[in-house]
């Protein structure tokens, strides 16, 4: 009896202890966790990061780094924020299709509602790396339903491209402990 008391309380202690924030981006960043996403379009990979609120706020405090007014936008809850990175052929050397893609390029689908992007922040790499980076920022309350990710792939030529998110990936994200 006195065992089984002990494994209880055991278990109720790990289950009210949360990961530390280091573990929180690790898992939130983990493929297999639902909530980053890579797919390839003829010459082009296409990689996508959802970001919860708390993500950003950790990263932000992990990273130390002067943040620019725009970014204090992507705290909202009631936001729905994203990286999306765009990996092109290495022997590309115009990249002026990348700077065109703006907040009309994208899309948030969730049940019946579709919205565009209030929000595109470009990351100019000047050719440095074979990426091309964007947050992308919707201001849109969840419906608590299963949603889309819509790039409409007009600047590359590519067609839309589509990630879907459960939202029961986003309801298993892990606590973060104090």
């Amino acid at each position: 009896m006195k065992n089984i008391l002990s494994l209880m309380i055991l278990i109720l202690l790990c289950s009210c202890s949360g990961v530390s924030p280091a573990e929180y981006v690790k898992w939130v960043e983990d493929e297999e966790n639902g909530l980053r996403k890579t797919k390839t379009v003829g010459e082009y990979e296409f990689n996508i990061q959802y970001c919860p609120s708390s993500y950003l706020e950790i990263k932000r405090k992990l990273d130390k780094r002067d943040m620019s007014p725009d970014t204090e936008i992507i705290d909202g809850d009631s936001a729905f924020s994203f990286v999306f990175r765009i990996i092109r052929p290495a022997e590309l050397a115009d990249r002026a299709a990348f700077q065109l893609i703006n907040e009309e390029n994208f899309r948030l689908v969730q049940g019946g509602d579709t919205c565009r992007s209030d929000l595109v922040l470009y990351e100019n790499n000047f050719n440095i790396s074979p990426f091309e980076s964007y947050s992308v920022l919707f201001d849109s309350k969840s419906h608590n339903c299963d949603f889309r990710f819509v790039y409409d792939g007009l600047a590359l030529g590519t067609g839309p491209i589509i990630f879907s998110f459960k939202q029961k990936d986003v309801e298993r994200l892990p606590q973060i402990s104090n």
